[in-house]
């Protein structure tokens, strides 16, 4: 379990540092932040319910979810771009500060993601619970920094 955490871990950590964001697509999600807490909200609940033998549905549910999550993370970041020249020395640190921690975030649900794809029967309840967890902590962050644009 562990070689698959590392494998995911370090798949995420390669294609945030390697492959060049789209500073120029825009989101054409319009979601309110109060739209993608309830999105978390249902999410972590339907996990929650999942037993180990409807990892299958689980594992369907966290993908479709994580891409969300990754365009409106990318959205926020074009947003960040975009508006680099108006914002000032201490915008433009916070700014950085809380991407950077962002992405840590990202990695680490990336973890939790491959642990649920991953987990034995014995480790599925506290599985569920650690990605639940990381996904609650990465869409505050989120919200907070979306609040700034």
């Amino acid at each position: 379990m562990r070689k698959a955490i590392l494998a995911t871990a370090l798949f995420v950590i390669v294609t945030l540092c390697f492959v060049p964001l789209s500073y120029t697509q825009a989101s054409d999600d319009k979601a309110t932040i109060q739209d993608v807490k309830q999105e978390a909200q249902d999410l972590i609940s339907k996990i929650k319910g999942y037993t180990a033998d409807q990892r299958d549905e689980a594992i369907k549910q966290t993908e479709q979810a994580l891409k969300k999550l990754d365009n409106r993370i990318e959205a926020l970041e074009t947003d960040a771009y975009n508006s680099w020249d108006q914002m000032d020395k201490a915008a433009r640190e916070r700014s950085q500060s809380g991407l950077k921690e962002l992405r840590k975030q990202r990695i680490e649900l990336a973890e939790w993601y491959g642990s649920l794809k991953n987990s034995s029967l014995s480790a599925w309840e506290q599985v569920k619970k650690g990605f639940a967890d990381a996904y609650q902590v990465i869409v505050d962050t989120w919200a907070k920094i979306k609040r700034q644009y």
